[in-house]
């Protein structure tokens, strides 16, 4: 079971810092059940866990690589028959 830190819970979300050319996590985030900035390490008493959230999450992520290493087999087989047929 993971430990009830606000990073762990359904309810929190994580702030990101915009550089130039990428995005950096924050250590602090917003708490939709309390309407305030946590940071990640506190500890509630509405912890609710995301577990299910990250697999649904990671369930879609795998759907889409599927998808798209799909579209680029199909990519390199039309190249390799014009490349054949020339």
């Amino acid at each position: 079971m993971k430990v009830q830190k606000c990073k762990n819970c359904t309810y929190y979300s994580d702030y990101y810092k915009k550089w130039s050319d990428h995005y950096s996590r924050m250590d602090k985030g917003f708490c939709s059940q309390h309407q305030k900035t946590q940071t990640q390490y506190a500890t509630c008493d509405n912890f609710k866990s995301n577990e299910q959230k990250e697999k649904t999450r990671e369930e879609r992520l795998f759907l889409s690589l599927e998808r798209a290493l799909t579209a680029v087999d199909e990519i390199a087989k039309i190249l390799k028959e014009k490349e054949n047929n020339e």
